[in-house]
């Protein structure tokens, strides 16, 4: 904002400013380092590329007591060129100060390591040296033949023997091994003079393994991870260059105590992986897997160990548990992806033999001592399970042993019981082909509900009931959900009585759904009579419950309401009853218009239930969906509930109900009639709601649910849209939307918007390939039009306004509704009039980006080019607008 002819003396003052308080004691250095910070920012602004060879030249030479301040500046400098916090008004001069930055790396490396010469000895001095180092390894593309002939980098190894210095020295090692690939030729001969460099570290890292030196571990397992990611091109070649050692270096690391440290390591083995998968020719592929299949054996052992909880776990807080089993999941994503080089066969022999050689090591301890030595157990199972889909259904080995010795593990151990239920769950098509273990299996799996593991149970149970494929597991676990519901209803009723069941809603309805799949697959080979005595065990309870709260006055929460609804849904989404297609006799159509009554009274009790409502709402997806066209007999009561509902509680959720009947019924001839009744009278409520931008503000999810609805409309079924007076009320209403700030509103807006001008594409197309003859093509083609030109004018400035970032964005180029979507496809339509409209909207962009976007609005660019002209221009315009002050788009207060 200053005049250009200002800022040499605005540079001059704070480098004035800079070197005065460097050199006054007691001053703090955070303000030094502002002023740096300052002094960097705005060497970027004016183009001061001379920056390092003038303060080389005019400030340290004649005065060297300032070295520690020129550090201060020089390590900043590049991390502000690179900050995102400088805006520029033309970008390249970013690019040109970078490459100023570039051409002074010499003289900078020269000024570091003269520095570090002549510190003295002064650790404060050498770390200085090295963090400004660092800073311009990882910022600055230093050509690597001068990092190559600085000493600099030798004295960043030596100085790892210094303990002050041990940490940022690491730092800049792995800077520099990460800056400096192996896959790029002009790198080679730095990374000659690295590796032997890295490779000497060998000896000291052994002394701080026998030392279990934490933090010098921590920085050698950096460094030598790091140098593996960097060179994983010199890994996979083909030229023998003794590779393997610093494989078995990071091997090493893996295996350090600390999981914390050993976890530094997973990317590594996770690019390995990806590597040796990506190698050609195939016998090349495997010649290397087979180099380093011992690392990789003894890498799996080494994941067992990791993923061991620890002995005092019990004792820790519950964001430390939480992080420990982020952690065995990371390893076991390892455990996988050496999976997929070794086969499951390979991997699963390995960990078998990892599991009995801890299983006769758990035999050795005292019955009850063993509750507290499952860890080792408890991992080895934890990492089979990992690798469950690459296991063959006919494996007759491992896994044998494993469901033997599942019973045989202590039951009070809670860890231990929840790896081993999700252990049975994910082997559920292996024990659909060994149903013998199920006998022993099910009574393991029925008293982990009253030992603490409800939920692993629970979805164990689903897995099972899900995955097993065996017709004669419905009626076990049919009888252990009706002991658990009628155990839970007991206490219920006398709640003093006893402990409280450990079945939650959510354990429930993952076992409900197991049993529902059970006997959905016993069903098929029953009698009517038999199927409809277990239809009944299972729905009856929940319409009996339903029935009492439909009936009874309004309750002081709809929590058990909500909970039948949830039952109920479970149902109807997975129990399968096979009938005829379109059949009368379809179960779901059945059980809907049985509860109907029910369903229909309980809204009004809780007029204001946002969570009820939902629930019931998504009953009704699922039954449609569920049902397909033979719920056709439901839709007209369903629709007539849904706009009754939304008119009197004004909640979005059956505007989401009355979307899913357009998408599910939207191309049924007979249906389109009742479902344009249902958008008027829904059209009309929103209206009546929406008057005001303070009530889109307010009322965010309506306004996204509803432009959603009538853009499925006109997705679906628009021609009695189209015709109708009400689209134009709806461009208005979309029009007043598109001020909204909120990102779920503005999407459902734009949505509306591009399936309107989508289908005014569509008209025009029929309409010019020879259906001028057909009057529902001429209606809809004069009456979009008429609607478009109509509010034209205010939907472009609208658009407009959102490229400069007056109106909100959120969706700018991608899926279906996007400004730059609703643009492209209004100027494929209407070119001479969007040109028109816009000229005016865009008066305060800047240039050349405004011509630049003008260009490529009359070039009618394809949809891909135009949505990169979009991006630039809306980067333009945000740059632009935060070096100006800039202005605030007209914002309506009501539409008509």
């Amino acid at each position: 904002q200053l005049p250009t002819e200002s800022l040499p003396s605005l540079r001059d003052s704070l480098v004035s400013h800079l070197t005065r308080y460097a050199l006054l004691s007691g001053m703090p250095r955070a303000l030094v380092t502002r002023l740096a910070l300052a002094a960097a920012a705005l060497a970027v602004h004016m183009r001061w590329n001379t920056i390092i060879t003038d303060v080389l030249e005019t400030i340290l030479r004649p005065r060297p007591e300032l070295n520690h301040a020129v550090l201060e500046l020089f390590q900043v400098l590049p991390e502000e060129c690179c900050s995102d916090r400088i805006f520029l008004i033309d970008e390249n001069a970013r690019y040109e100060y970078r490459a100023s930055l570039c051409s002074s790396a010499q003289s900078i490396l020269q000024f570091l390591m003269h520095s570090a010469v002549n510190s003295n000895s002064d650790v404060q001095v050498q770390e200085k040296v090295f963090q400004c180092f660092q800073t311009w390894l990882r910022y600055v593309d230093i050509p690597p033949n001068v990092v190559e002939s600085s000493e600099l980098l030798a004295a960043s190894f030596q100085a790892l023997n210094s303990p002050e210095l041990f940490e940022v020295v690491v730092d800049v090692i792995v800077e520099a091994l990460r800056a400096y690939v192996s896959d790029r030729p002009e790198n080679a001969t730095l990374i000659q003079k690295i590796i032997p460099l890295v490779m000497n570290l060998n000896q000291p890292f052994q002394v701080a393994l026998s030392r279990d030196d934490e933090d010098s571990l921590r920085g050698y397992c950096r460094i030598f991870t790091e140098m593996g990611e960097s060179y994983m091109s010199l890994i996979m070649s083909p030229e023998e260059m003794n590779q393997v050692a610093l494989v078995e270096l990071v091997l090493q690391c893996s295996a350090i105590p600390d999981n914390e440290i050993a976890g530094i390591t997973l990317n590594f083995w996770y690019r390995f992986v990806n590597w040796l998968e990506s190698l050609e020719p195939y016998e090349f592929r495997q010649y290397r897997i087979d180099t380093y299949s011992s690392c990789l054996h003894r890498l799996l052992v080494i994941c067992t160990d990791l993923m061991k909880y620890p002995v005092d776990i019990l004792e820790l807080q519950p964001d430390q548990v939480d992080d420990i089993k982020r952690d065995r999941y990371y390893v076991s994503d390892t455990v996988e992806d050496i999976c997929r080089l070794l086969g499951g066969n390979d991997v699963l022999r390995i960990l078998g033999e990892r599991l009995q050689q801890q299983c006769q090591a758990f035999s050795a301890v005292s019955p009850d001592q063993q509750s507290k030595h499952y860890q080792s157990i408890e991992a080895c199972i934890f990492a089979i399970r990992a690798v469950s889909r690459y296991i063959p259904s006919d494996e007759d080995t491992v896994l044998p042993f494993v469901m033997s010795l599942i019973p045989q593990l202590p039951s009070d151990v809670p860890l231990l019981r929840n790896t081993v239920n999700l252990f049975i769950g994910r082997f559920a098509a292996w024990l659909g082909q060994h149903p013998s273990y199920l006998q022993q299996l099910l009574p393991y799996l029925a008293n982990g509900f009253t030992a603490g593991c409800v939920s692993s149970s629970a979805l164990a149970v689903k897995d099972l009931c899900e995955n097993c494929n065996n017709q004669q597991l419905g009626e076990p676990v049919l009888a252990l959900y009706e002991s658990l519901i009628a155990e839970k209803n007991q206490f219920m009723q006398q709640p003093g009585n006893g402990v409280a069941p450990a079945l939650d809603l959510r354990d429930e309805l993952e076992l409900l759904e197991g049993v529902c799949k059970a006997v959905s697959r016993q069903l098929v080979q029953q009698d009517e009579a038999a199927v409809s005595q277990v239809l009944g065990r299972i729905v009856q309870p929940i319409g009996e419950r339903l029935s009492v709260l439909a009936t009874t006055e309004k309750c002081t929460s709809s929590k058990l309401v909500v909970n039948e609804i949830e039952r109920l849904t479970i149902i109807v989404r997975f129990l399968k009853v096979k009938t005829e297609i379109n059949s009368s006799n379809n179960f779901v159509v059945a059980l809907m218009t049985q509860c109907w009554p029910f369903l229909e009274s309980i809204p009004p009790k809780y007029p204001n239930d946002m969570n009820l409502a939902e629930k019931l709402c998504r009953l009704h997806k699922h039954a449609i969906r569920t049902c397909g066209p033979s719920f056709a007999p439901m839709i007209e009561p369903l629709i007539t509930h849904l706009v009754r509902s939304f008119q009197q509680f004004h909640l979005s959720p059956y505007l989401y109900a009355a979307s899913i009947c357009i998408t599910e019924f939207g191309n049924d001839v007979k249906a389109v009639p009742i479902l344009f009744a249902m958008i008027s009278e829904l059209s009309a409520a929103v209206f009546q709601k929406l008057t005001y931008l303070d009530d889109f503000t307010a009322n965010p999810d309506i306004c996204e649910e509803f432009f959603y609805l009538v853009g499925r409309m006109m997705a679906y079924c628009p021609e009695p849209l189209v015709t109708s007076p009400l689209l134009q009320s709806l461009i208005k209403c979309a029009i007043m939307g598109m001020h909204v700030e909120h990102k779920d509103a503005n999407k459902g807006t734009l949505n509306f918007l591009e399936h309107t001008a989508s289908f005014g594409l569509e008209v025009r197309s029929k309409y010019q390939g020879g259906q001028q003859t057909d009057p529902s093509i001429s209606r809809c083609k004069a009456a979009l039009e008429s609607a478009i030109a109509a509010e034209g004018q205010a939907l472009v400035n609208n658009l407009a306004h959102a490229l400069l970032g007056m109106l909100p964005s959120y969706s700018l180029d991608q899926g279906s509704g996007s400004v730059a979507g609703v643009l492209w496809k209004l100027n494929a339509l209407f070119p001479e009039l969007v040109h028109e409209w816009i000229i005016a909207a865009l008066a305060s962009a800047p240039e050349p980006a405004k011509s630049d976007f003008m260009g490529a609005l009359a070039s009618k660019l394809g949809r891909e080019d135009f949505n990169s002209s979009v991006r630039i221009f809306k980067s333009s315009c945000e740059r632009h607008r935060k070096l100006q002050v800039g202005g605030v788009a007209p914002v309506p207060q009501r539409h008509s």
